[in-house]
């Protein structure tokens, strides 16, 4: 009898466990902690036309600033990656709102060369996820996602809310 036990506690363990490799897939249809909020118009992002919206991350050293504003339907702004003993990058944003996500291409100079990349940031209960992924050509000075239903928003960093007037 206590054969059976083991045996059948054991097979209740293997099958009870899954497999998990650590990737994520299909994370933009991923809205985290809407189940818990009332209204889900909370994760959508802001789109006032000419107004300001700034974001920051600090992370010991580093620093990642976000500033654009919403005009016509079009998003523009500034996107700054301060690294403490790493390269740094500076430039202009430009593209749209939908729905939860920020598609952005980011147009930056660094170490003296000029380079163009999509970023994306969803929105999640007032704060941005930056969102990291695999680029199609990670050469080329132009990178695009491979897929945008690849992008991951739980390893990028976390954006709150910032006063517009502290970031440059």
């Amino acid at each position: 009898m206590k054969k059976i036990i083991v045996i059948v506690s054991a097979l209740s363990v293997i099958v009870s466990c899954e497999k998990n490799d650590g990737k994520q897939t299909n994370v933009e249809n991923r809205k985290p902690d809407t189940l818990a909020m009332p209204n889900q118009e909370k994760n959508q992002i802001e789109q006032k036309e000419n107004t300001d919206y700034c974001y920051l991350n600090v992370t010991d050293k580093d620093s990642l600033m976000l500033k654009y504003r919403v005009s016509n339907g079009n998003v523009s702004g500034k996107l700054t990656y301060k690294n403490f003993e790493k390269d740094s990058s500076s430039g202009n944003v430009t593209g749209q709102a939908s729905g939860d996500t920020l598609k952005l291409n980011y147009t930056f100079s660094s170490e003296g060369m000029t380079s163009e990349r999509e970023v994306y940031f969803l929105q999640d209960s007032g704060v941005l996820l930056e969102g990291t992924g695999e680029y199609a050509d990670p050469a080329s000075s132009k990178q695009k996602y491979v897929s945008s239903k690849a992008i991951n928003y739980s390893k990028g960093r976390r954006l709150a809310p910032a006063d517009c007037t502290e970031i440059k």
